[in-house]
């Protein structure tokens, strides 16, 4: 018979399977940003501070000029049609069938003699 497992010794378990989680996700993206090439990375990130910039600036800019029950809802509708576009733009330069997406780049890695032993 095995022996019951205390509240705090559950706890413990789901923390640690919950950081390795944490740490095998943050390897996976870490390997994904080192495969494409280096300028890629830097315009999705100047893509994504664009992104937020325009997603601030422009309802706010609304949102100041027009009346007030006015400004909430076409502030509200610009948001959601920028964030439409943007979406869209997104995932057609690195979406998953995009121009710069990881699969045209990924090759077939070999796992590693830790991640062997994890695995067991």
């Amino acid at each position: 018979m095995e022996a019951r497992k205390s509240r705090l010794d559950l706890h413990v378990e789901k923390t640690e399977n919950l950081m390795k989680y944490l740490l095998k996700k943050k390897k996976e993206n870490i390997q994904n940003s080192l495969v494409r090439p280096v300028y890629q990375e830097a315009l999705k990130s100047l893509f994504l501070v664009g992104v937020l910039l325009l997603d601030t600036l422009l309802p706010l800019e609304a949102y100041r000029s027009l009346i007030y029950p006015l400004n909430i809802v076409v502030s509200l509708i610009i948001l959601g049609v920028l964030l439409y576009l943007e979406l869209r733009v997104y995932n057609a330069i690195w979406g998953k069938n995009g121009r710069w997406s990881l699969e045209k780049y990924r090759k077939p890695i070999a796992p590693t003699p830790d991640e062997k032993t994890d695995e067991n």
